[in-house]
Formats: C-alpha cells, structure tokens, sequence
C-alpha cells in the first residue's frame, strides 16, 4: 500500500539564498537593452538612472510592496527592507553586440528599533525574474520592429 500526495499542496521552500549579482549577456544593442530595462522597471521607484555610466538604482523598497516571492504567503516583516542596482554594460561577443545586464540585491533586516540593520542574502528569484523579463521585451521590440518594417513594405 502507497500513499500519494497532491503537489499542489505540498509547502513550497524558500530556494538557497546567496549573496552577490546575477547578470546575463543579451544579444543586442546597448540601446535595445536600456529601453527594456527602463519598461521592466517602470513598477520601482528609481533614484539613479544615468544611461551614460550605464546605471539604475530603485530607491529602498520596505518589504515586498514592488515583488514578493512566491513561497511566501505571509506578509513580510515591517523591518525587511532593499535596493536593486542595475549595471548595463555594452560590448561585442562572437562579433555581434552584447550587452551584459547585472543585477545586486542588497537587502537589510532591522529586527528593532534599537539594533542596527543586518545584511541578509537574497534568494536571486526577483533577479532572474527580472532578468528574464528583460529578454522577453527585447524578443518583443523586435517582433513589433520586424511587422512594423514588413507594413512599410506593404505600403511603398
């Protein structure tokens, strides 16, 4: 006799945490990619955004009232607090254009109002989902330029 169990159900766990950035190389132009991150975006509060050095920084964000992960069913402590810093850095890979996109978590927990705030990794899921969103609007840019250039076409 076996029993079986729903995984629908089943507790979802937190994955490893770890401090540090999460980057990929996407292939396309510096410009492309800047457009894409700026619409990813658009939910955060910036501070930085500074295309020229390549540069977005969100202002600190208490709790998860931008992105909450989904393990998580409880509302987040009134202590958690964090920041993204996005570098977008443009050069060539196999002769094409890449640009690299990293992204740093840094997320700070004050237990009370008396200690100072301490530094706890991330779990690297708003970053991924971030990261992937990103190429998901480039493959969209693209698509819309390629119909948009086929209707030019159509009407010449």
């Amino acid at each position: 006799m076996s029993l079986s169990a729903c995984a629908l159900f089943e507790e979802r766990n937190a994955p490893q945490t770890f401090y540090g950035p999460r980057e990929q190389v996407y292939f396309a132009n510096f410009e492309e990619v800047w457009r894409a991150v700026n619409l990813v975006l658009q939910p955060y509060p910036l501070r930085i955004s500074n295309m020229d050095q390549g540069v977005l920084e969100t202002d600190n964000i208490r709790g998860y009232k931008v992105w909450g992960p989904p393990y998580k069913s409880d509302v987040a402590s009134t202590g958690e607090s964090y920041h993204l810093t996005i570098r977008v850095v443009k050069g060539n890979l196999e002769r094409r254009a890449a640009t690299k996109v990293t992204i740093v978590k840094d997320t700070e927990v004050q237990v009370d109002f008396f200690s100072d705030p301490k530094n706890v990794p991330s779990d690297g899921l708003e970053e991924k989902t971030i990261l992937y969103r990103l190429g998901r609007e480039i493959q969209i840019e693209r698509a819309l330029a390629k119909v948009q250039k086929q209707k030019n076409r159509a009407q010449q």
